[in-house]
């Protein structure tokens, strides 16, 4: 059976339903489809005017587009048969007139090709003419119509950049070339001549004196702005730079610039090279200064007065006074780079050089904005051969000075210092940092990280000898602890101040990378090791001093006290004659450790000290003891009263420094019936929920159930079957 036939059964079953008195209903069931089938049926039938339906209509609208579309395309028929008769009898025109056109294309070509010589020749004459007179801005204007920027159409270079005529670019680039040479030389014999006639550059005792004459200002600004417009064609500004030294290159210094540096060349060759008094290896610094005070002394007018040529040239981002400075600093390199080598040979003369270099580095950065990315005389010395030679001279002065350091007047005195109550300072530590900050000062000025990382591995190194020397020191008991710990904890703190500063933060990232998740302390390492040291030092002294006061704790301990009488009401309280040495002992050490060592170690020693002693007065003592009732009333006194109160002094709360002992006082002196009632409640057989609940109720926070049994079974006063 089809799906059909089972859906049409399926529907006449739904109508007339599973009631054989429902026959009666097929009949009308077959009239109404009979009915309905007939008014489908005329709907379909398209020649039946009496029904309009929206098939019928869709069928006619149908037919109609269909008729339209064949017409279009019969038009377009014939439209391409028109076409391609066309296209056949163009294409025969098109065959016919091809070579007529090449050779137009040709001669038009030849023509522009005439014309580009003829425009270079008549430029040449123009020039020719011009050369010898005195409109020198018809020069300027004639050469930049000839060779301009390679990358403008205003030039015949220009033009002819992306052209493929190989012989005409070569012309006229020649022709540029050689016009420049004639033109640059010309300018630069007017410019160099007005620099004399304004006597420049100014001697040291007329520099404030120095007016030259506005008219010779305006001409040598013009000559400026005509020498700062004309660039070679041979120049290309990606890839040319001048060599210094082998190591260091730099784009060239623009030829006002060169101009006005050339007698400040004349005379530091005259008086820092050949045979000259003034040409000592040992004493960079004359002629490190000489450049700093010509640089300051100058660096001002010629960027006054030269700086509006280089932008009315198209120079907006060109700095005249920078280049003016960096072409001084370039004298500097270029002697380095010759006398260097001489100078390493000898190892004091090399220290020498280094600390003249970083000062003179440091001078041009802070006083005259010398930027980082200029080369300069650092360029010399951190070369791969000097810079090694640098850090090793660097480690075995460090070296040497540690030991001097350790070695002299009085390495562990304290010294004066501010928060000297806070922070105390043995000498030998402070002489230490100051060296490791030394160290920071002088290669701070290097530009690439990967020098500074270098210096940097030294500081560890050097940190990591200190710290081992110190444990040699400890080990063979010349030196304290209190003195060993003041020196540690203080330079630890210092690292961790620095790790915070931007100078270490940056040279953390040029290790790590910028995409880091965490920044941590270079010297976290050194500071974790030194940290470790010190509560191992501080827990060895925190044991002795607890052995001292329990060697005196023997008679306390064995007193008498589950026979002491109960305390008269009328009469104060007394310490324990047993305690007396104890507590003697116990003050003795806190006062000296407060008077020894640093405020945050006092207070960690402190902590210790009391959590043994609080261990040890329970463990000890209370657990070995009974106590009657005056015997736990004087304990309880001893305790409060005297213990917490010494180390009240040095603590806010003292309670709870000793938590322990806390409890058991009042585990020891509540009054029976409470007692009874907490005591019954720790034997039931409960959750240990609800034990705690009981003794927190209690004021008990500190101890386990278990342990406040055992104390409870101690009072005498109590009677437990």
């Amino acid at each position: 059976m089809s799906r059909i036939q089972e859906k049409v059964i399926g529907k006449i079953n739904a109508e007339i339903g599973d009631d054989i008195k429902n026959l009666h209903k097929a009949k009308y069931l077959i009239e109404s489809y009979h009915t309905l089938f007939k008014d489908i049926e005329g709907k379909l039938n398209l020649d039946n005017e009496s029904y309009t339906s929206v098939t019928k209509s869709a069928w006619k609208q149908t037919q109609h587009t269909i008729e339209a579309i064949d017409f279009e395309l019969a038009k377009i028929d014939q439209f391409d048969k028109k076409l391609s008769t066309k296209i056949n009898d163009c294409n025969v025109v098109i065959k016919e007139v091809k070579p007529y056109l090449e050779n137009i294309k040709n001669l038009q070509q030849f023509i522009e090709y005439l014309r580009i010589i003829q425009d270079i020749q008549e430029i040449n004459n123009a020039l020719g003419v011009a050369i010898n007179g005195r409109d020198e801005t018809k020069m300027v204007a004639l050469f930049l119509s000839l060779g301009g920027e390679h990358s403008s159409a205003n030039s015949i270079v220009g033009r002819l950049e992306n052209i493929e005529a190989r012989f005409l670019k070569a012309y006229a680039i020649k022709s540029s070339v050689y016009w420049y040479n004639i033109l640059k030389e010309k300018f630069s014999n007017d410019f160099e001549t007005t620099l004399k006639a304004i006597k420049w550059p100014p001697q040291q005792q007329v520099i404030e004196t120095f007016s030259p004459s506005k008219e010779n200002m305006e001409k040598l600004t013009l000559l400026a702005e005509y020498l700062f417009l004309m660039k070679s064609p041979e120049e290309d500004g990606s890839t040319n730079f001048v060599t210094i030294i082998p190591s260091i290159v730099c784009p060239p210094i623009s030829i006002p610039t060169e101009l006005l540096l050339r007698p400040f060349r004349q005379r530091f060759f005259y008086h820092f090279t050949g045979t000259r008094q003034t040409n000592r290896l040992d004493k960079p610094e004359w002629y490190f200064t000489q450049v700093l005070n010509w640089a300051k002394e100058n660096h001002l007018f010629v960027g006054k007065h030269f700086q509006s040529a280089a932008i009315k040239a198209g120079h907006e981002n060109y700095n005249v006074r920078l280049e003016f400075i960096r072409g001084l600093v370039q004298l500097t390199i270029e002697k380095l780079g010759y006398d260097i080598a001489d100078i390493c040979q000898d190892e004091t003369l090399f220290a020498h050089l280094l600390d003249e270099t970083l000062a003179f580095e440091i001078e041009l950065r802070e006083t005259l904005g010398y930027p980082t990315s200029f080369p300069s005389a650092l360029n010399v010395i951190t070369q791969p051969q000097y810079l090694i030679k640098w850090i090793s001279i660097e480690e075995r002065f460090c070296t040497d000075k540690m030991d001097c350091v350790l070695q002299g007047d009085s390495p562990w005195m304290l010294i004066d210092s501010s928060n000297m109550e806070e922070l105390k300072i043995p000498k030998c530590a402070d002489q230490f940092i100051r060296l490791l900050d030394s160290i920071k000062d002088r290669y701070s000025a290097l530009t690439q990280p990967g020098h500074q990382l270098q210096f940097l591995n030294l500081q560890l190194e050097l940190i990591d000898n200190f710290r081992l020397r110190l444990v040699q020191l400890y080990g063979s008991g010349a030196v304290g602890t209190t003195s060993i710990l003041n020196a540690i904890n203080y330079i630890n703190a210092v690292l961790k101040e620095w790790g915070e500063n931007v100078h270490y933060l940056h040279l953390h990232a040029a290790l790590v990378g910028p995409n880091v998740n965490e920044i941590n302390s270079v010297f976290e390492q050194a500071s974790e090791e030194l940290e470790h040291w010190q509560e191992n030092l501080l827990r060895d002294l925190s044991e002795k001093i607890v052995g001292e006061i329990k060697a005196k704790s023997m008679h306390y301990r064995h007193d008498n006290w589950s026979l002491l009488p109960e305390q008269n009401t009328k009469e104060p309280f007394m310490l324990s004659s047993s305690a007396s040495d104890m507590f003697h002992v116990m003050m003795i050490n806190l006062h000296n450790l407060e008077k020894d060592l640093s405020l945050n170690l006092f207070n960690s020693a402190i902590r210790l000290i009391s959590q043994q002693l609080d261990e040890f007065f329970l463990d000890s003592m209370v657990m070995n003891t009974k106590f009657s009732v005056g015997g736990a009333a004087q304990f309880q006194f001893d305790m409060t009263r005297n213990l917490f109160a010494l180390f009240g002094q040095y603590s806010r709360r003292s309670d709870l420094l000793f938590k322990r002992v806390h409890d058991v006082c009042l585990l020891l002196t509540t009054s029976v019936g409470s007692t009874l009632l907490l005591y019954q409640t720790l034997k039931q057989d409960v959750t240990p929920e609800h034990k705690q609940k009981a003794l927190k109720e209690f004021g008990i926070l500190f101890l386990k159930p278990d342990v406040c049994i055992d104390i409870l079974e101690r009072r005498k006063d109590i009677r437990i079957c």
